[in-house]
């Protein structure tokens, strides 16, 4: 039994320490040889298929714990979440991929791997308990020196890299173990993995070393206000926290900068959309564009769309006194001098804590509890479109990423095709306290900045506030859990990386193939019980 937890206790050790946050990035190009030993010592075992699924299940599952741990600080269902429901996904993948290699034979089993992992974590950018966050591309977020070619393959290059390597290496290590000898397989095996590890990396390189960025020069000032979550937030009204953020602000502003950027939901107080104008909070935001008509400012904000009885959409909430109905939204506000207040809704909603999944099917089974609640159970309510904040003067477009909608790089790319040439990310990690969670967050943004090849300026609430160049630097990265004011100029770059015109096409290949090897797969297992009957 030792010699079978060994192995499910090493992956998912490896992949933790190989994470951003640690940053032991080799450890991903090693991490799966563990697991990949422990399924070939099953093979020819009875019950080894369930006994394969509860080992997966321990590994991806601690492997999720290990990594998300810091979920707890919000709420426990997080940590649950991520431990049972995903790892027991990851868990599933394992199983099928084992599925493949016994009918259709190992060495189709171990190209199926791969392009089955894929597959969910395509999944996970589209579903309701959409988790993208420890999708295994996204292991390299800290070592942007090592994946210049995102702007080609995308994140899913980087998991399609991680799987190979491993394979190969396990199907090396194999061979000479079995053997005791160092064939000329092996060594033409080594060749191959030495060549697949050094020759992307030294690329990069070459790509980072000479990459000259593109596009006009655009002054941003970004606020950090550290506005704590758990208890000043709930003090202070949207006024107060306004004009802490102006204070601030105003130590940077002048007539030469362009965008000023604040935290998602710095004004947290709901706010009825047609009468956002008619606020404090909004004139004392607006005070600055009075000054400076040339500034544009995004900020994040709670919005409210009520509606009359027999009016109302189909996931809006009755008001507790029974008159009308409202949706709300986590919402960018975009404010500049030549247009009203331009709103833009979150789209990429946390299960759980921001809506309610699989409504439509549990509406069925829990009636007019689900109705009563509104469509997303009191969540917030999606927007479909990717919209673009333009410039008053018409010289850039921002695409507005709320919190973890940077996490979802084909999710990027359509703000970008749209025509933003900047990004901006406005986000609170205060939920999650001082932990490795606001660090990986951090570093994701990274990879959407190289994927489109498009300059970030991120506000975090308590931190990590900062820049990030087109080649996936941060610049000027504030302390945690401080006030702080970053000004810098970005450029806006209104040129398309070949990943932002395809999006993830790796992903939609591997879901034909491995939709094709299940088939195959299910067929010939069908074949061999009927020619075993004959």
């Amino acid at each position: 039994m030792k010699q079978r937890l060994l192995p499910a206790l090493l992956t998912p050790v490896l992949l933790w320490l190989a994470w951003p946050g640690i940053g032991f990035t080799p450890f991903l190009f090693v991490a799966f040889i563990p697991m990949l030993w422990l399924e070939h010592s099953l093979t020819g075992e009875k019950k080894a298929g369930r006994t394969w699924f509860l080992l997966s299940w321990l590994a991806f599952g601690l492997f999720n714990f290990l990594c998300t741990w810091w979920l707890v600080n919000a709420h426990w269902s997080g940590v649950f979440m991520t431990t049972v429901i995903n790892g027991g996904l990851m868990a599933l993948i394992m199983v099928i991929f084992k599925f493949i290699k016994n009918k259709l034979g190992a060495q189709r089993g171990y190209v199926s791997l791969p392009f089955l992992w894929i597959c969910l974590e395509v999944l996970h950018k589209n579903w309701d308990l959409s988790f993208p966050w420890l999708n295994l591309g996204n292991g390299f977020a800290s070592r942007v020196e090592w994946i210049q070619w995102y702007e080609h393959v995308g994140a899913f290059g980087g998991t399609f890299w991680v799987l190979v390597v491993n394979l190969l290496l396990f199907w090396a290590l194999r061979v000479f173990i079995q053997t005791k000898q160092l064939k000329p397989f092996i060594w033409r095996s080594l060749t191959v993995i030495i060549l697949l590890v050094i020759l992307p990396i030294s690329l990069s390189y070459m790509r980072y070393l000479s990459y000259k960025e593109k596009g006009d020069l655009t002054k941003v000032v970004v606020v950090q206000p550290n506005i704590d979550t758990y208890t000043e937030k709930n003090f202070l009204t949207n006024t107060e926290q306004a004009t802490k953020f102006m204070r601030l602000a105003n130590l940077s502003l002048n007539d030469s900068i362009d965008l000023l950027i604040g935290p998602e939901d710095l004004l947290g107080e709901g706010m009825y959309q047609d009468k956002i104008e008619e606020s404090e909070a909004y004139n004392v935001v607006h005070s600055a564009i009075d000054q400076y008509p040339n500034l544009n400012i995004i900020i994040g904000g709670t919005t409210l769309q009520q509606y009359k009885s027999g009016e109302q959409s189909k996931t809006a909430q009755p008001f507790s006194n029974g008159d009308g109905y409202y949706d709300v939204y986590n919402s960018a506000l975009f404010l500049n001098s030549k247009k009203e207040v331009q709103l833009y809704h979150k789209s990429k909603l946390v299960a759980g804590t921001e809506m309610m999944p699989f409504s439509t099917l549990l509406k069925p089974l829990l009636g007019g509890l689900v109705e009563s609640l509104g469509g997303t159970t009191g969540g917030f309510i999606p927007q479909q479109n990717r919209d673009v904040f333009v410039s008053a003067d018409e010289k850039f477009g921002v695409a507005p990423l709320i919190c973890w909608e940077s996490d979802f790089g084909e999710y990027v790319t359509g703000y970008v095709r749209n025509g933003a040439n900047l990004i901006a990310v406005i986000t609170n990690d205060d939920w999650w306290g001082n932990t490795p969670g606001h660090v990986q967050h951090l570093h994701y943004s990274r990879l959407r900045a190289i994927e489109n090849r498009r300059a970030v300026a991120r506000s975090g609430n308590t931190g990590i506030s900062c820049f990030i160049n087109q080649r996936g630097d941060i610049i000027q990265p504030t302390a945690y859990k401080v006030e702080a004011v970053l000004k810098g100029s970005i450029y806006a770059n209104n040129e398309l990386t070949y990943y932002s015109r395809t999006g993830d096409f790796i992903g939609r290949v591997a879901l034909f193939i491995s939709g094709f090897m299940l088939l195959f797969a299910f067929v010939r297992g069908y074949l061999r019980k009927v020619n075993s009957q004959v």
